[in-house]
């Protein structure tokens, strides 16, 4: 890492990190995959460069399951699922999401439970239990029935509340996003990056986060470019080399 230009108080932060002799795991998430585009081609370069497994969040309805099986094959990606239609079910004056409270139980559960078995039958080997809900969002009402579905992990954004989200369903989040989405909706470059994972890692070693919790990089093949991959890449292949990270695999996470 050192040499790339906006990077100088991340690397301060893993060498104190270094210096209190901890490791800091890091994984990574992209959403909205429902088949493949030249758009998910820089993230599968960049996946073999760092030799960083992605967690990869299928929605399932809709979904190209045979040209996945076949384009993802030997990638090392690990997919996630993500909602069941990633369709919109809230209320006119709530945020967007798809398992919001104002929607039947019943329902949100059937949908859950028909997105982990259409994908665990397409992909036996890559799918993990865990879901990701679109929008990040989701009623606190679904977390036990998503664990009676069979699900053992939960993914969102943002600071988890405690290890598991319910009994038996591990929570483990993302933090940085890599993409403005309040404002140019655009790429907030590597500098923009490292800052955010900066803090996190701060907030982790001081406290104000879950120590315990690894730092979670969430991408969107869908709205990024080139451009914006190479940027990435060059940042993560600086963490790679650092001697207090550890870029793990989502299946890490959740202990599967």
């Amino acid at each position: 890492m050192t040499g790339l230009p906006g990077t100088e108080a991340l690397l301060r932060e893993l060498d104190r990190w270094a210096s209190d002799g901890k490791i800091a795991r890091i994984w990574w998430r992209d959403d909205d995959l429902q088949r493949p585009t030249p758009a998910l081609e820089p993230l599968l370069a960049m996946a073999y460069a760092t030799g960083w497994a992605p967690g990869l969040a299928v929605v399932p309805e809709g979904s190209d399951t045979d040209a996945l099986t076949s384009r993802l094959a030997g990638t090392g990606a690990e997919l996630l699922v993500h909602g069941f239609a990633h369709r919109n079910h809230a209320e006119a004056d709530e945020k967007k999401c798809e398992f919001p409270a104002s929607r039947l139980l019943t329902d949100k559960c059937r949908d859950a439970r028909d997105g982990l078995t259409r994908l665990r039958e397409a992909f036996p080997f890559q799918l993990l239990p865990c879901f990701v809900p679109p929008w990040n969002r989701i009623a606190p009402d679904v977390l036990e029935c998503l664990a009676d579905c069979g699900f053992r992990g939960l993914s969102t954004f943002g600071p988890r509340h405690g290890l598991d989200a319910a009994p038996g369903l591990r929570c483990v989040n993302t933090h940085i996003d890599v993409i403005d989405w309040r404002g140019t909706r655009e790429f907030v470059g590597r500098e923009g990056v490292a800052t955010a994972l900066a803090f996190h890692l701060e907030a982790r070693r001081f406290g104000r986060a879950d120590a315990e919790e690894p730092s979670g990089l969430l991408t969107h093949h869908l709205v990024m470019v080139d451009e914006d991959w190479r940027a990435l890449e060059s940042l993560v292949l600086g963490l790679k080399s650092h001697a207090a990270v550890d870029l793990i695999a989502p299946r890490d996470c959740f202990c599967l």
